[in-house]
């Protein structure tokens, strides 16, 4: 009864769905600065009639949104339900439903996330007295970037019993049993999802190294100490770090992504500036590389007669998703869906502040297959033509709607 009454409901909002997320990807929001989206969320929810509090992440912006839906006997389970909102910087092709906000655009498919949970939302209370209840439906800024929304939401109380009707900061009783979560995945074809139990995404810290010399006439190296040569030396001798610093059976990434210095051919700078991420899983192994970043960046600089600065901010945890909850999310999954739409995932490198909701309760962050046959549909995360096939928005609204609904 329930099955056959969501799957309904979800059908009933669909096209609403869709157009929530369409109004996302044109409007899109940096991280912390989802005013609009966060505005149009909460309105949303106040045409649906469900109970709602906003200014959640005071500190940064108080864009945060939480909702939640009771269903028959409220106070027997307590659901979370997680979306991020934030888009990136990111210059969008030229296709007529491109963001109309220049250099920002969802390429992360948080619009999509969002929309999901609206529909959710409106699911849930369609079909409330068929479930029993409570689900908290959390509208997160700031995914993107440090500190990580999450962080902040768990610190203000998101997670606590009263928490939709209280607001941030005064939040008590007891903690939500769960929480589940879900990102889009075009390598799966909509109406796919996918599922992995314990360590699933790593913990992702932020690298900036800072190469000091002293600047000149590019044809007078020899008075000079040159940041540019150094900075190049410093990059090689970091790929060692992994490869001689870490223990083999744990995976790990060090990757620098941006080099600035300079400002003529023919000048060498004072500068140099690098900045990367580091991705492990295991705290040790963590603590290895990062005293190992600070060891070779400044003996390969000082090598040059340069000086290195590191600056390396401890990022998100890893994601672990708890086996119990996992194996009952997926179990219910594969009864909506069927066995053949419901797969096995591959550990990841990427990072999600998703993992600070799971150090404070058990969680389940898993894959919305969004791949299909239209223009960027394959495309990858983060990138200018990512888009998705908006079939996979009524498997996204189902599946949140049916794992916060359907009990163990």
């Amino acid at each position: 009864m329930l099955k056959s009454a969501l799957l309904s409901a979800v059908e009933a909002h669909r096209e609403r769905v869709i157009r929530h997320r369409r109004h996302l990807h044109l409007h899109p929001e940096p991280s912390f600065g989802e005013a609009e989206t966060g505005a149009y969320v909460a309105a949303q929810l106040k045409d649906m009639g469900v109970t709602f509090s906003t200014g959640w992440c005071r500190e940064r912006g108080a864009a945060g949104v939480i909702a939640e839906v009771r269903g028959a006997e409220p106070g027997t389970r307590r659901m979370a339900l997680r979306a991020d909102m934030d888009a990136l910087p990111i210059q969008e092709v030229d296709r007529p439903h491109a963001s109309q906000v220049p250099g920002m655009m969802h390429a992360c498919g948080h619009d999509a996330h969002t929309a999901c949970l609206l529909g959710a939302v409106a699911a849930l209370q369609a079909t409330r007295e068929h479930w029993t209840g409570t689900v908290h439906c959390v509208f997160q800024p700031g995914e993107e970037t440090l500190p990580g929304g999450a962080s902040i939401l768990v610190k203000e109380g998101a997670l606590y019993a009263d928490a939709p009707s209280s607001g941030p900061g005064s939040a008590n009783g007891p903690l939500v049993d769960g929480i589940v979560g879900q990102h889009v995945y075009p390598q799966l074809d909509a109406g796919v999802v996918g599922f992995r139990s314990g360590a699933y995404m790593a913990a992702a810290d932020e690298l900036r190294i800072r190469i000091v010399g002293r600047g000149g006439h590019a044809a007078l190296p020899h008075r000079t100490a040159d940041p540019v040569v150094a900075a190049a030396h410093v990059i090689t001798a970091l790929q060692t770090v992994v490869s001689r610093s870490c223990d083999p059976t744990q995976p790990s990434v060090l990757t620098i992504g941006m080099v600035r210095g300079g400002h003529a051919r023919n000048v060498i700078p004072d500068e140099v500036v690098l900045d990367g991420t580091l991705r492990t899983y295991d705290e040790t192994t963590a603590a290895d590389l990062r005293e190992a970043i600070h060891r070779v960046a400044s003996s390969t600089a000082a090598a040059f007669g340069t000086r290195a600065e590191v600056d390396l901010q401890i990022g998100y945890p890893p994601v672990v998703n708890a086996p119990e909850l996992t194996a009952a999310c997926r179990k219910k999954a594969i009864e909506l869906l069927g066995a053949d739409n419901v797969v096995d995932l591959p550990l990841r490198m990427t990072g999600e502040d998703f993992s600070f909701y799971q150090r404070e309760v058990d969680g389940c962050f898993y894959r919305l297959g969004t791949g299909g046959d239209g223009a960027g549909c394959r495309s990858g995360l983060h990138t200018a033509d990512f888009d998705i096939d908006e079939r996979a928005l009524s498997t996204g609204t189902a599946m949140m709607a049916w794992l916060a609904a359907a009990g163990k």
